[in-house]
Formats: structure tokens, C-alpha cells, sequence
């Protein structure tokens, strides 16, 4: 790897993250019923696929998927004795196809569908060995930095703590915010504030928001426009790099195919604005496809985050 992913972003490059495949496998053939870490290891040449098409499309970088393996999502689908298989397998996977300055990222996902104490059933150390078992797996398999998030920020903070324990590669962690009344929140009630400088006080290298449902739009249509609003107020909360990876839009049911209304030209018209209000890692996540990032790659690409807010700024 020529320059490593911190410092790339401390030179203010804008890097871009990597496209939700959990959701374009289905372009592969993956159902919407089967376990994702059981799908990539009996398919290992479509996953292959899949993220050699998403670096081409400009991703930086490429996802593990394992979201869902956990020991207690696997356990879900009855699959809890195979967690180092699925984590080690995916990250293997990803580190064979995965270029130069490019960068394979971890996925660590909350505790669903069990909570950490007092609101769930689970110990700190029940859940702390946990995430030890996944991290361990996928430290094995080759990654170079993690992506921890979720719904609850309490398990996501442990996770960190194991990653910290276990090694010193970057951890990116990002917040899922819903919009309220009060504004975005967690679904836990966190404001951006303060899930944000929770965050930086858990040691995290890069802070963001992601999915959920940001809209101020009553058919969910803007969720790249309420993004821009989301970063504003991270930024009040941490002096971290920031990261945003909003839905594009909210899924709708149109002759019997879920269908987001956001189009590539939409986001990618948003995320200059994304870049001004301080994300320096972009990208997109449920209903966004490989199209949405070539157009948000076309956008902004080769150009730094000071060129882009200076391109952007009123003249007079």
C-alpha cells in the first residue's frame, strides 16, 4: 500500500466508500432469505465480482459483508459454530481481488436481536468475547480497518474496545440517525452531538453517520439533502474526519419491485455540499448502486477536500 488510509485522508484526499453489497448481490443471484456470510462463501467467484466492479465504479473501499456474523446474528440462522469460517473466508476473499490503495474493510454489526444490559439479556463480557471471536477472525483473514456501527451505540462501543485490545488498525464507527422531531436522533434518543464525541472519546479514527431515515421530505426523496444538514452537526461534536453514507431515499413499492428514489445525478449534484460541511469519506448505502458511484466518483474525484469547498464557495 503506497500511502495508508489516515494519512490519505489527513492530505485531504476525499476517499469513497464502499457500495452496499448487501444489497447488489441480488444482482448476483443472492435472495433476500439466506444468511449474506453463508451466500459469499458458497459463492465466492460472484462476491469476487462484485467488489472488482465496485473499485472499478470508484469505490476506495471494499466491504467483508459480514454484518451478519456475528456469533448472535448467525445464531439466528443457525450458523453460530461457523464465525471464524465467515469472517476469515470474506475477509480472505476481499484481500485477493482488492487493489493497490485500495482497502479492505471490516464490517462489525450491533447485537441483534439481543441488547447489552440493562435494556437486553447479554453481559458486558458475554458480548465483549463476542466480537473478540469476529474481530479475531477477520484480523486473520487480512483486513486493513474496520467499519463498526449500527443501532446501538453501547455494543458498537465494546466492539471497539475489542478491536483496540486486539490491534491498531483504523476503525471507522457510524451512527444510524432517524429524523425526529427533536432532529436526528439515535434510536436510542442520541443526538449527533453526542453519539459523535461518544465516539471520539472511544478512540475511533473516522466518525459518521449512515442509512437510516434522514428526510425532511414527506415521500423520503431527500435523503442526500438532509445528509448534508447530518454532517453539520457531527462536526459540532467530534475533530475527527467525518464520513456519510446516506440511503438514496426512502424504498418504495412500484410494480412489485422496491424501487429508491434518488438518482445518481441527484446524490452526486449533493456531495459537494457533503464535502463543505466536513465529510471527507462518501459514499451511499441502501438503493444506491454502482451507477450512484460513478457519478459521485465523476463529481469530486482527483480533487481535494480545500479544492472542492474553494470551487464551491460564493464568489463575489
Amino acid at each position: 500500500m503506497a500511502k495508508g488510509f489516515l494519512e490519505r485522508l489527513k492530505d485531504e484526499e476525499i476517499l469513497f466508500h464502499y457500495a452496499p453489497l448487501h444489497s447488489l448481490l441480488a444482482d448476483w443471484g443472492k435472495d433476500l432469505e439466506s444468511n449474506l456470510s453463508d451466500w459469499i462463501v458458497k459463492n465466492p467467484d460472484k462476491y469476487q465480482d462484485a467488489l472488482v466492479q465496485s473499485y472499478k465504479a470508484g469505490c476506495t473501499l471494499g466491504c467483508t459483508q459480514t454484518q451478519a456474523a456475528s456469533p448472535w446474528r448467525a445464531a439466528t440462522f443457525g450458523m453460530r459454530d461457523r464465525i471464524h469460517e465467515f469472517n476469515y473466508r470474506s475477509a480472505k476473499l476481499a484481500r485477493e481481488v482488492t487493489p493497490p490503495d485500495h482497502y479492505v474493510l471490516a464490517m462489525v454489526s450491533t447485537t441483534n436481536p439481543d441488547f447489552l444490559e440493562p435494556l437486553g439479556n447479554m453481559t458486558y463480557r458475554e458480548v465483549y468475547d463476542g466480537y473478540k471471536e469476529q474481530i479475531s477472525a477477520l484480523l486473520e483473514g487480512g483486513i486493513d480497518l474496520f467499519m463498526i456501527g449500527g443501532n446501538h451505540l453501547d455494543e458498537a462501543l465494546v466492539a471497539i474496545q475489542v478491536a483496540r485490545d486486539l490491534c491498531s488498525l483504523p476503525i471507522i464507527s457510524q451512527n444510524i440517525f432517524y429524523t425526529t422531531k427533536k432532529g436526528f436522533r439515535t434510536m436510542m434518543g442520541a443526538d449527533p452531538v453526542a453519539a459523535s464525541s461518544k465516539l471520539e472519546d472511544a478512540g475511533v479514527d473516522v466518525i459518521g453517520g449512515s442509512c437510516g431515515l434522514m428526510s425532511k421530505a414527506g415521500d423520503g426523496s431527500d435523503y442526500y439533502r438532509a445528509a448534508t444538514a447530518l454532517v453539520t452537526e457531527m462536526r459540532k461534536g467530534c475533530s475527527k474526519p467525518l464520513v456519510i453514507q446516506p440511503n438514496a431515499g426512502l424504498a418504495q413499492l412500484i410494480d412489485e419491485k422496491t424501487v429508491y428514489p434518488a438518482t445518481p445525478e441527484q446524490m452526486a449534484e449533493e456531495v459537494e455540499n457533503w464535502v463543505c460541511a466536513g465529510a471527507r469519506l462518501v459514499g451511499g448505502c441502501c438503493g444506491t448502486n454502482l451507477n450512484h458511484y460513478q457519478a459521485i466518483t465523476q463529481k469530486i474525484g482527483g480533487r481535494k477536500a480545500s479544492q472542492v469547498i474553494s470551487d464551491t464557495r460564493p464568489r463575489s
